[in-house]
């Protein structure tokens, strides 16, 4: 088993969290996992998680379990403040990304693949933490898990195009031009530049800069796996010291 620990997010007082990569299990219920997040508190708790469909849709959850296997409804985005809940998103090259107010208390994950980063997800992610859980940009830390990295995410004119249209402030430092003409889109740089926008400060956000493509001792791949790609998890739950 495969997992990893963001040192960004370590900081932050009454989080715990955890990307899971590869695992003997591909396609694991995230209720097996809570152990992961260490102590008898994540052992015991609920996971929230969603139907996710590429969007920016972001939705509050807690405190209880939603039903239905803990599936809050179609959305990219999950934000909290109930302590002993645990968010999670699945991801096989988008980008899962944690991010904590641990003084407001508010947390929130977030799947963003480049639609979802198109449609700003993170952005609406953050004003929903400040909105909704009295989150202030200046306290929140963002931290990224493993995805496809620039270096193997080749994609296609049209991907391009959309990221000029919708991200033009952002698209030269976001869509890469290498080996012979072929796009690379970093989703990376994408989702830092709109945390960015959004008011967090430039040392708040972190990436593993782990590779989901060209790692797969650690990471599944639909890239490279196709249709039998496991499916790797980001848990992340507020403490219950901190209610």
């Amino acid at each position: 088993m495969s997992t990893f620990i963001s040192p960004l997010l370590s900081r932050a007082g009454g989080l715990r969290h955890v990307f899971v990569g590869r695992i003997a299990e591909p396609r694991p219920d995230p209720r097996s996992l809570l152990r992961l997040l260490g102590g008898e508190a994540a052992a015991t708790a609920g996971v929230a998680r969603l139907h996710q469909v590429h969007s920016n849709r972001c939705l509050r959850v807690g405190p209880g379990v939603p039903p239905e296997g803990g599936v809050a409804g179609d959305g990219d985005a999950l934000i909290t403040a109930a302590p002993s809940l645990a968010l999670a998103v699945a991801t096989a090259d988008c980008l899962p990304i944690i991010a904590v107010d641990p003084q407001a208390p508010a947390l929130a994950v977030v799947h963003a693949g480049w639609r979802g980063t198109l449609a700003g997800v993170l952005a609406e992610a953050l004003e929903a933490m400040k909105r909704d859980l009295g989150a202030r940009t200046e306290r929140i830390l963002v931290g990224a898990g493993p995805a496809a990295g620039v270096c193997c995410y080749r994609v296609g004119e049209e991907v391009a195009d959309a990221f000029k249209r919708e991200r033009a402030d952002h698209v030269d430092s976001v869509v890469m031009r290498r080996e012979a003409g072929v796009l690379h889109v970093d989703l990376v740089e994408a989702n830092r530049l709109q945390a960015l926008d959004a008011g967090v400060p430039p040392g708040a956000f972190s990436s593993l800069g782990i590779c989901t493509i060209c790692q797969p001792e650690s990471t599944h791949s639909y890239r490279r796996e196709g249709v039998a790609a496991g499916r790797m998890w980001a848990l992340a739950m507020l403490d219950p010291s901190i209610a």
